[in-house]
């Protein structure tokens, strides 16, 4: 059987919701063929191997959480600058739904879907990559004697204060308090932060290469 993108996409999305309520599980195929009007013989012809739905619906949300970060950076005139890329990082994880449940979830629940060979080069941790870190601050997107690790664990404490006290009914506010902390300990004063967006773009599609970059980019 061959689906259309609007069936294809449905199926998606019933995996997402399924997701959400259940948990990760091989055995969710046929609650979500049953959601979906997809016959499971269809859904284990298009997606034969344990979690490999499961694996499609999270590639699909974590490049529209790339792709929504991106943009977000981009309209920014500040957005390369590193409060402002994770203002938008922690605001895109804990409003998407799905986002949130797996960067909150026990890890080990997600080891299966992770190791996945179909899957992406995303991991189950708001901890800055160390590369970004030293690439934005070889651009001067950083104030220039700053300890990178200092900076590095310190977004890394920030995500999990934010995961272990969510949900916050005023998540704007809370992010934009801390990173508003974060960037006077470290952004640069710079004029043009363009050099950042375009760091930002490439860490992005190091993790996913079916992001598209905005025109601007």
């Amino acid at each position: 059987m061959i689906l259309s993108q609007e069936l294809l996409d449905d199926l998606l999305t019933q995996a997402e919701q399924v997701f959400l309520e259940e948990g990760v599980s091989e055995t969710n195929n046929h609650l979500i063929a049953k959601r979906s009007g997809v016959p499971l013989a269809s859904i284990l012809e298009l997606y034969p191997n344990p979690l490999d739905l499961q694996v499609a619906m999270l590639n699909r949300e974590f490049t529209r959480m790339y792709q929504g970060i991106l943009s977000d950076i981009e309209r920014d005139p500040q957005g390369g600058l590193l409060s402002r890329m994770y203002t938008y990082i922690f605001t895109q994880v804990y409003e998407r739904p799905v986002a949130r449940t797996l960067y909150m979830i026990d890890r080990s629940a997600l080891h299966d879907l992770m190791s996945h060979q179909h899957a992406q080069n995303y991991v189950p941790s708001l901890a800055i990559q160390f590369e970004l870190m030293e690439n934005l601050h070889e651009a001067g997107m950083l104030k220039p004697d700053i300890d990178l690790e200092v900076a590095s664990s310190a977004i890394t404490v920030i995500s999990g204060g934010l995961a272990l006290t969510a949900p916050h009914a005023n998540l704007g506010e809370i992010v934009g308090v801390l990173m508003g902390m974060l960037g006077q300990a470290f952004d640069a004063d710079v004029p043009d932060t363009t050099p950042g967006k375009r760091l930002f773009y490439a860490w992005a599609t190091s993790l996913d290469s079916s992001i598209r970059p905005p025109l601007a980019l």
